[in-house]
């Protein structure tokens, strides 16, 4: 099989796939005509699809001629509430939405992959399994397929994400940490109301609130090595009711960023504490409630961090793979490697000769589509290579 030539000959379908889905986005958890699409494109294929009564999103399995291992392929299918700047032929027809974190462009990768494994299923030794996922940008959503069994059989899982910091042309595989955890708090400080005239006969719950926010940034500067990677931030300050009156509550909203996986599970209890002591020191008090998000996603098994790589390189050519700094930001793709070997990595999209190199969550974004069929390319040549080197081929 020449891949390389399969893959640029579906440059064309892959495109106009991604245009398509980019002209109709839709949120997580209403991907519904999304899904509908999908659907549609891989029956015309010939795999059997997968889907769910309550969620949207679908599973796709191809099945080889011979027996052996199973592998999956993963693409996210949501967009985002962003308005889209003007500018595109293909621009979204929806009002307030947009796919400006490139999940079109996963998905349409991922569908010229299965138009190439679909006819090749002779050449494939074992089952390919593909997973078109809702809601990346809500949270823990691919946790419902895992409850699903859509992981049952499933051996390893390959994702990626296009990169608008990364040159076209580029990949990076690299093993270790590469984005850190999601997870939410809520602190509620609660204080006793009093006239501004007379504070003394109150505590002030937005001035101990206030002093939390200070005192949680004493958790990565004192409490983690210096080495390490935390970022504890209180994007939300609700609370008060008039400009003279002490507010007797306030609700501080938050989000711990960190790699550590212990560290991480002692951060409810460190938040807590310390936000009591200081709400204290105000006579107020302070209770927190923390959600535990998408966990942090580490290449940690070499033999797939390699053939990742390894199929990258094939794929682009000597001098494609780079390095890219780990991120603080997050991926939900992490949820799956906390049930079976995986391995995560960047294409890069950014062509700043044509004017492309805006950032993600931006409603600018853009891609360069010519690398796109790279995408399919790399899905392919890992799964087979994956299949492959189980097989002792």
């Amino acid at each position: 099989m020449n891949i390389g030539l399969l893959a640029k000959e579906q440059s064309d379908y892959v495109i106009q796939a991604r245009r398509y889905l980019h002209e109709h986005p839709e949120l997580g958890e209403q991907e519904v005509n999304t899904t509908r699409y999908i659907c549609e494109q891989l029956k015309e294929m010939g795999a059997e699809v997968q889907t769910f009564a309550d969620i949207t999103g679908c599973v796709a399995t191809i099945r080889g001629t011979r027996p052996g291992k199973t592998v999956m392929l993963r693409a996210d299918i949501d967009a985002l509430p962003i308005q889209e700047l003007p500018g595109k032929s293909f621009c979204s027809k929806t009002p307030g939405v947009m796919h400006a974190c490139g999940h079109d462009c996963h998905t349409a990768m991922l569908l010229g992959a299965a138009r190439i494994l679909t006819a090749h299923r002779d050449e494939i030794q074992g089952t390919v399994k593909l997973i078109f996922q809702m809601a990346e940008e809500i949270g823990r959503k691919s946790e419902e397929y895992v409850k699903r069994g859509a992981l049952e059989g499933v051996d390893a899982i390959f994702g990626m994400h296009v990169w608008p910091g990364m040159d076209a042309g580029l990949a990076c595989f690299e093993g270790g940490e590469r984005m850190a955890c999601s997870d939410r708090f809520t602190i509620r400080v609660k204080g006793k109301k009093a006239h501004g005239s007379a504070p003394h006969e109150g505590h002030d719950a937005m001035l101990a609130a206030a002093a939390v926010v200070m005192g949680l940034q004493s958790i990565p500067s004192r409490q983690i090595s210096p080495l390490d990677s935390l970022v504890v931030t209180v994007g939300m300050m609700n609370g008060g009711t008039k400009e003279n009156i002490l507010a007797d509550e306030v609700e501080l909203v938050g989000t711990v960023r960190v790699f550590d996986r212990q560290f991480r599970r002692s951060m409810p209890e460190r938040i807590e504490q310390l936000a009591g002591q200081i709400a204290g020191g105000y006579g107020c008090s302070a209770e927190c409630t923390y959600y535990f998000g998408p966990s942090p996603l580490i290449n940690e098994h070499e033999n797939l961090n390699r053939l990742a790589a390894q199929s990258a390189l094939e794929e682009l050519g000597e001098g494609s793979l780079a390095s890219q700094p780990k991120s603080m930001g997050a991926e939900d793709f992490s949820v799956y490697m906390e049930h079976i070997p995986g391995v995560f990595g960047y294409l890069g999209v950014r062509n700043r000769e044509k004017g492309i190199e805006c950032i993600a969550h931006h409603p600018a974004f853009a891609v360069d589509e010519d690398v796109l069929y790279h995408g399919t390319g790399i899905y392919v040549r890992f799964a087979l290579n994956y299949l492959n080197e189980e097989a002792g081929a």
